[in-house]
């Protein structure tokens, strides 16, 4: 009688794992976003052991970011490898990073590109950015800009506003794609309306002189300055020699839109 309580009782047992799984998980969810770390990683070591996916990922990050236990990127590698291994993108991404890095694990940049080239292939953008990047500096892969062209493209249609700008200056330069001015304008535009200062400040140059769009001196001063301000140091010094070729009328409307696009989140730039 004994044997036979114990293997229904076991049997019941493993019936409502899923559902104690969840409650557990939803548990240490609530405990990490109030920041009760401690608590959280109670409830998600065991989890991750039984092998659950997204608790494996949340070790890797409390460990690599410190949360609630030392910083050990070593024990971050490990369970970001145990997700990676079952399909998790994010953990995927953060273990070629490691690898790129040589965070807790020997740099490798070829395992670097093996799991940014997974996460990529399933369209996450911040994979698709690091594997272009690599081909574009030959980190792991024989260097193709026509490669990083086209992983740049893809997370640049994903709103990734790096990828934009980097897709933008392969174009301006002709590198891995066919110099077209007006498609570098087309990417690096959307990368400054999404806020990038970098991008903001190669947009501003463009209206300056002219390039894949038509000049003017009034938008490019207003991206300098909001480039300025977001700490770009050489964004300072054009938009003084831009502003000694604008008269009181256009200097005050410049500056108008600059304010104006202080207060915006993305920033609409007109069309000249």
């Amino acid at each position: 009688m004994k044997k036979s309580k114990l293997k229904t009782m076991a049997t019941l047992s493993l019936a409502l794992i899923p559902m104690l799984a969840n409650a557990d998980f939803l548990q240490g969810k609530t405990a990490m976003m109030a920041g009760d770390y401690n608590t959280a990683i109670h409830e998600f070591e065991p989890l991750a052991t039984q092998g659950d996916i997204k608790s494996q990922y949340i070790m890797g990050v409390m460990y690599d970011d410190g949360l609630g236990v030392k910083r050990d990127y070593e024990v971050a590698a490990q369970w970001y490898a145990k997700a990676a291994e079952q399909g998790d993108i994010n953990s995927q991404y953060n273990l070629g990073v490691m690898y790129s890095k040589g965070q807790g694990v020997e740099a490798n940049a070829p395992q670097s590109v093996a799991w940014y080239k997974k996460a990529a292939e399933r369209d996450f953008a911040p994979a698709q950015y690091a594997l272009a990047d690599m081909y574009a500096k030959g980190w792991g892969v024989e260097q193709s800009y026509s490669n990083a062209a086209v992983w740049y493209e893809k997370a640049a249609k994903l709103k990734h506003f790096k990828s934009q700008l980097m897709l933008g200056i392969l174009y301006l330069e002709g590198n891995g794609v066919d110099k077209n001015e007006k498609q570098a304008a087309h990417w690096i535009k959307q990368s400054a309306e999404q806020g990038h200062y970098k991008a903001q400040y190669t947009m501003g140059m463009m209206y300056k002189e002219g390039v894949g769009v038509a000049s003017d001196l009034i938008v490019a001063y207003a991206l300098l300055d909001v480039a300025t301000r977001d700490g770009h140091g050489e964004a300072k010094k054009i938009k003084r020699e831009v502003e000694a070729y604008l008269e009181e009328s256009q200097l005050t409307e410049a500056k108008a839109l600059a304010e104006q696009w202080k207060q915006a989140q993305p920033i609409t730039i007109p069309t000249s």
